[in-house]
């Protein structure tokens, strides 16, 4: 088994619709719904080598985490939550990750890159009091669900830095890279090359009028020209905001819009 990696949430730190906007795709996102978009998140399943037992990795845990994980079609315990960085759409739902431990017992492990561990802290300093819930991720990164993953430092733009996150195995490689812009070449050349699937964060269609100072992810433009994205065999776009009608963008071949609960082929 390949495994999968199933979108539980597609937008960006928002949501789609706004709750206060009525524009056209936030309208259109309340009635048939082809824009609706939780906060992003993601599920991969996959196979223990050498045990062929499943496990599963949650790849961040934002404010809609309940129902994204509540819609499935039965109760999941993840192995492994890692956390990309301390924002609020990426990191609120911990607290209902905290409030299910008693019932999952050892089996739940959250980590996160140990510079974001006291920013956590600081959010949830009640589940710090005794022993730390969240554990700082191992450099060599963990061994999940058929998969070595592992956590790389990106620029976040006006938003200082996030981490995205880069899955192995032999055969296959992929990134999941939310919240980043100007991503250096050295960061490139190590871990985002040889790709045969990159999950890539563009909030906006075409942020090109906002000064470059103010911006903190990619806009579409910006990441259909990228070159290292170009060479990749597939590539889905995420953290999708309201300014992305999926119905009316179209994308080159090879390249897709994610959406809620669309479920991707790891292989």
């Amino acid at each position: 088994m390949n495994g999968t990696l199933t979108f539980l949430g597609s937008a960006d730190s928002k949501g789609v619709p706004r709750f206060w906007c009525d524009c056209p795709v936030c309208a259109e996102a309340r009635t048939s719904g082809v824009n609706r978009r939780t906060r992003s998140a993601a599920l991969v399943r996959g196979a223990e080598p050498s045990t062929g037992e499943l496990q599963t990795l949650l790849l961040d845990c934002g404010p809609d985490l309940h129902a994204q994980l509540a819609r499935l079609p039965g109760p999941l315990v993840p192995d492994a939550v890692l956390i990309s960085h301390a924002h609020n759409d990426h990191v609120l739902g911990l607290g209902d990750l905290l409030d299910s431990m008693g019932y999952a017992g050892e089996r739940l492990h959250v980590y996160a890159p140990a510079a974001v561990i006291p920013d956590i802290q600081d959010r949830f300093r009640y589940a710090f009091r005794s022993a730390a819930p969240v554990w700082p991720l191992p450099e060599e990164g963990l061994e999940v669900a058929g998969l070595r993953v592992r956590a790389f430092r990106v620029p976040h733009g006006a938003n200082g830095h996030s981490h995205a996150f880069r899955l192995d195995r032999p055969g296959f490689a992929a990134a999941y890279v939310t919240d980043a812009i100007d991503i250096p070449a050295e960061v490139i050349g190590r871990w985002l090359t040889n790709l045969d699937l990159l999950i890539l964060g563009t909030s906006f269609a075409d942020e090109s009028r906002v000064p470059h100072a103010g911006r903190s992810v990619y806009d579409v433009r910006e990441a259909l020209a990228l070159p290292w994205a170009q060479a990749v065999r597939r590539v889905f776009l995420t953290h999708l905001s309201h300014d992305v009608d999926v119905r009316t963008r179209p994308l080159p071949r090879n390249w897709s819009w994610a959406h809620d609960g669309l479920e991707l082929p790891l292989g």
